[in-house]
């Protein structure tokens, strides 16, 4: 028997904005209202996350006319006193804005911002302008470049801290001809740098459950799943 839905669809004003598509997000919630068919079609795009376990509630939302977008997967990794040894990464400054966004294009082209709900392009867009503001400190509050040993960038890895002990990884790329020369593990080490010279000692971090190569990096770093999910659209 279907089950009915609660929850709480909240306007995504700034989204709305930025991808010239009325949004919302729906946060379900067993205490709130019923969610009906009437209420999500007052959005163009309507998006939650469920967890991977949780199959009634996804069979429910395909019922209510939801489709997957984009498997996530959370991991965290322990920051140990001892990682404030490991090779510190270099301050991006807003002069470097350029070559980060640059990087950023590239590296973000496939993501849950993508067709057939979002226009070619969007997705670049949208981690270009995340990428951007961790430079100036206005999204997460710094990226981080990894040097090769000329002094060239190899990647960036953007910080945002979430509490006096923890800290999460908002983007980490690579430059493409620096693939497979050991920048992902370079980028890693940095990150865990930075949290131990600030006393933390839980390194967060989430990215899409097909991305084989990022997982194995977050794996070999130390990294437990604490968390899979499902981002679904309507």
């Amino acid at each position: 028997m279907a089950i009915s839905l609660r929850g709480n669809i909240d306007p995504l004003g700034w989204e709305s904005e930025f991808f010239r598509l009325q949004s919302a997000k729906l946060t379900l919630d067993t205490g709130a209202a019923e969610v009906t068919l009437q209420a999500l079609a007052q959005y163009a795009l309507v998006q939650v996350k469920v967890d991977a376990d949780r199959m009634d509630t996804l069979d429910a939302l395909s019922a209510l006319g939801f489709r997957l977008a984009e498997g996530e997967t959370d991991l965290c990794m322990w920051v140990e006193p001892q990682d404030a040894a490991l090779a510190a990464g270099r301050l991006a400054v807003p002069e470097e804005i350029a070559g980060v966004v640059a990087i950023a294009r590239q590296a973000f082209r496939l993501s849950r911002f993508r067709a057939p709900w979002y226009q070619p392009g969007d997705s670049e867009r949208f981690y270009a302008m995340w990428a951007e503001k961790a430079v100036l400190g206005t999204f997460d509050h710094l990226c981080l470049w990894a040097d090769d040993a000329q002094g060239s960038g190899l990647g960036f890895v953007t910080l945002r801290k979430l509490s006096p002990d923890e800290a999460r990884i908002g983007l980490l790329a690579v430059r493409p001809e620096c693939q497979g020369r050991g920048a992902g593990r370079k980028l890693m080490a940095a990150a865990k740098q930075w949290c131990a010279e600030q006393g933390m000692s839980r390194l967060h971090v989430a990215t899409q459950t097909g991305n084989l190569a990022a997982l194995n990096l977050y794996l070999a770093s130390g990294g437990k799943v604490t968390r899979t999910a499902y981002w679904l659209y309507r």
